[in-house]
C-alpha cells in the first residue's frame, strides 16, 4: 500500500525544519509492504510571521496547511507545537518528530506504523 507523508525539509535531503517554520513542505509516496520511497514534489505552506517567524494561531495558516496536506497520512518535521500537532491529528495526520535525513525519519515511521497496527490486530 503506498501512502503520502510530508516532510519539512530545506534542502530535500533531511527533517530539519520546526513546522511552524516551513514555507513548503517535501511530498514522499512511501511504499509500506518494501519501505521504499520516492519524493515526488513539494507544497506551499503559509509563510511564517514576519515579525516572530512562526506561524500565528489565530490567522488561519495553520488550518490552511492542514487542508493542503489531507492527502498525507503523516508529516515528519524537526519539530512541531501542541496546537498544530492537535489539529494535524483532527484531520486524521499523525506527526512524526525527528531529526536527521530523509531516509531514515521513513524509516522509523514505517517501523512505528508497523508496531500500532501489530497492537491492534
Amino acid at each position: 500500500m503506498r501512502f503520502k507523508t510530508a516532510v519539512a525539509s530545506s534542502d530535500m535531503e533531511n527533517v530539519d525544519t520546526h513546522f511552524g517554520r516551513c514555507r513548503s513542505f517535501v511530498i514522499a509516496e512511501v511504499d509500506d509492504e518494501d519501505g521504499s520511497y520516492r519524493l515526488s514534489g513539494t507544497r506551499p505552506a503559509a509563510p511564517p510571521c514576519p515579525s516572530c517567524g512562526t506561524l500565528g494561531e489565530s490567522d488561519g495558516a495553520i488550518e490552511s496547511i492542514a487542508a493542503a496536506l489531507s492527502d498525507c497520512e503523516y508529516v515528519i518535521t524537526s519539530r512541531i507545537g501542541r496546537w498544530p500537532d492537535s489539529l494535524l491529528s483532527e484531520n486524521g495526520i499523525q506527526s512524526v518528530t525527528f531529526g536527521g535525513s530523509i531516509s531514515d525519519a521513513i524509516r522509523l515511521m514505517l517501523a512505528e506504523r508497523r508496531v500500532r497496527k501489530w497492537r491492534r490486530e
